[in-house]
């Protein structure tokens, strides 16, 4: 469940503000930073599904962080189709 950032959570004054690696990070206006830099996401899986993701990249012959960017590319291409 996505909660709504505070208040003290508001867009770095300049978009070429380093990132603090914090969760507020998340925060930031996508307009200040047009560019499509790379960023930092740590998730939690469980172990089961985390080998089921290796062996798919496996699969593919892809890494597992290339594997992961298509899924959920695909999966926010089929939230705007709808």
């Amino acid at each position: 469940m996505a909660t709504k950032p505070g208040k003290q959570y508001v867009a770095r004054p300049r978009p070429d503000a380093p990132s603090t690696g914090s969760a507020k990070d998340a925060f930031i206006d996508p307009a200040a930073s047009a560019t499509d830099e790379m960023s930092k996401l740590t998730i939690r899986l469980r172990r089961t599904l985390h080998k089921d993701v290796k062996a798919a990249a496996l699969g593919e012959d892809v890494s597992v962080q290339d594997w992961i960017q298509d899924a959920i590319s695909q999966k926010l291409a089929n939230k705007t189709a709808r």
